[in-house]
């Protein structure tokens, strides 16, 4: 797929082909003194007037999605980023998420694995909820067998069964909290457990994207409204009660309000429309779709309960307000959105989100959604919106 001529991806592409030294130099600038994440995900949305993110993950679950290329790229940026953060670590610990048996989450842990592997390192995997005796033994895609041991904190110190790590690899989100099991270790932890979601918000991540996003526009003469998605925020709701649904819907309200003049002001026809989101969490839970503040105030229970519980139980107790971006870009008949891979904050892969049951103005992170591996170099326009999305998920502070 090619972007669209006269749109910010094709001023984002003349960009990279004339001034790439600079574009480089300019992140390298703005890295200098920011501790790097280990990896992250972007999902991204482009309609033709846009190309934004919409989500970026901390903990991706979708590293198996990868092509052979992607892999390579991704081997050496995991090499170069554990040399930088833990330079005598030879042997990584991968903690992943408790509900693995999920089949495409498991490949996913297989293919971290075997990229750490590959990258020179001892590599092996411990669950959190394995009672001491038990092992857990799966086969990836592959057909490689693993097994997942039980953690044993002995001090300050974790290991997985006889296997002592140098460094932890956090593949949990940590949605309900920092177990005991990981507090105060000694061992170094990546990502930092403070960017968990039990205290990470997508609202203080986009807006530290929309500030870095503002200064590369500027930067480089581009149009930085072009490059980010608008957005409000509300905190004490209770779904289940009922309580504090007046603030999101006049937030729906006022966000449709600017965006209508936005519209207006670009030339932009259609009719906006926002997401409703968790303003924690990740697997496209606590999700809902509004053109109107009555959308919110008059929701069904049904559609209560599904934005009351998000992952593990949790409740969602805020939600941010997020310009509804429509996606032009497919695969075959079925609408599609990119998924850019980063490791060491460097783009090493992508894939398409691909949802047939789902029309473009959907969100695509839902049942019938499909993957496919995007083959060769990440196109310079997702590359480098990924790229200051995975900047300002560095800069995000929290107490």
């Amino acid at each position: 797929m090619t972007p669209t001529e006269h749109t910010i991806d094709a001023g984002l592409v003349t960009l990279w082909q004339e001034r790439r030294v600079e574009v480089d130099a300019w992140f390298a600038a703005r890295e200098d003194g920011v501790k790097r994440l280990p990896y992250g995900s972007v999902d991204l949305r482009f309609s033709g007037d846009k190309r934004v993110p919409v989500d970026t993950n901390l903990f991706s679950g979708g590293f198996n999605n990868l092509d052979a290329e992607g892999q390579v790229r991704a081997v050496e940026a995991f090499r170069r980023h554990l040399k930088r953060c833990c330079p005598k670590s030879q042997r990584v610990l991968l903690i992943p998420e408790n509900h693995t048996r999920n089949q495409g989450y498991l490949n996913n842990l297989a293919r971290l694995h075997d990229l750490l592997v590959r990258a020179g390192y001892e590599a092996a995997i411990g669950r959190l909820d394995l009672p001491e005796s038990e092992r857990f033994t799966f086969i990836s895609e592959e057909g490689q067998s693993l097994e997942a041991l039980p953690l044993v904190r002995e001090g300050r110190y974790l290991r997985a069964g006889d296997f002592q790590p140098d460094v932890i690899l956090l593949n949990h989100d940590l949605t309900t909290g920092v177990p005991p099991l990981l507090q105060d270790l000694a061992q170094p932890v990546t990502p930092p457990m403070t960017l968990g979601w039990h205290q990470r918000r997508k609202s203080v991540h986009f807006e530290a994207y929309r500030k870095v996003a503002r200064e590369f526009a500027e930067a480089f003469s581009l149009e930085g409204w072009r490059m980010s998605a608008e957005f409000e925020r509300c905190g004490r709701i209770n779904f289940g009660e009922r309580s504090g649904l007046e603030c999101v819907a006049l937030n729906v309200e006022k966000l449709l309000r600017r965006l209508r003049e936005q519209y207006a002001a670009h030339a932009i026809a259609r009719e906006p429309y926002v997401f409703v989101k968790a303003d924690s969490g990740t697997y496209g839970m606590g999700i809902m779709t509004a053109r109107s503040g009555a959308d919110v105030t008059e929701m069904n229970k049904k559609t209560r309960n599904k934005m009351d519980v998000i992952k593990e139980g949790a409740h969602s107790t805020e939600v941010i307000i997020q310009e509804g971006i429509p996606t032009l870009e497919r695969v075959g008949d079925a609408y599609a959105e990119p998924v850019v891979y980063l490791v060491d904050h460097m783009p090493v892969g992508a894939f398409w989100r691909v949802n047939a049951e789902r029309g473009e103005e959907n969100n695509l992170n839902a049942a019938g959604m499909q993957f496919f591996p995007m083959p060769g170099e990440i196109p310079p326009a997702m590359a480098m919106i990924a790229r200051l999305a995975m900047l300002a998920a560095a800069m995000e502070e929290y107490e």
